[in-house]
């Protein structure tokens, strides 16, 4: 009952059902901690220390970044949209894809290949509805 209520209230049901799946079978990652720490090439084993220079990089690595966009975009005028960042550094174009059409024989050999479960994918359709039998529409009905 509380795994029920805990996937339905869940934004991201798959990984929520996985991480009940991991804790009921023991499965669960174990979380190590970190006893050394090189900070200015210096060895730091103290953990208030590690935790306080986590802290600092994690809440200034934003800055950062954001001050290196603007030093790279100076000669745009201090143009620092992302748009004009992605187009500055990365020159290169990205390889076409090319779609092959499916047929509907292709896509019903697919659907008929798939075992009926009441799991979904991403998109949280269950597979017992994508193997139910097609309605017919008439033609001149357009969805």
């Amino acid at each position: 009952m509380y795994n029920d209520e805990l996937i339905f209230k869940s934004k991201n049901r798959i990984k929520t059902t996985w991480g009940i799946i991991k804790k009921e079978t023991g499965k669960h990652k174990h979380h190590s901690t970190i006893d050394l720490l090189r900070i200015n090439n210096t060895m730091v084993n103290n953990s208030q220390d590690i935790a306080h220079n986590f802290n600092d990089y994690f809440s200034t690595v934003a800055d950062t970044i954001i001050d290196n966009i603007k030093k790279d975009n100076d000669e745009l005028k201090d143009d620092i949209s992302y748009s004009s960042y992605l187009i500055n550094n990365f020159n290169t174009t990205f390889p076409n894809i090319n779609w092959n059409h499916a047929s509907t024989h292709e896509i019903s050999k697919i659907t008929g290949s798939l075992k009926i479960t009441n799991f979904s994918g991403y998109d949280e359709i269950p597979v017992r509805i994508i193997k139910c039998p097609f309605y017919y529409f008439p033609p001149d009905l357009h969805l």
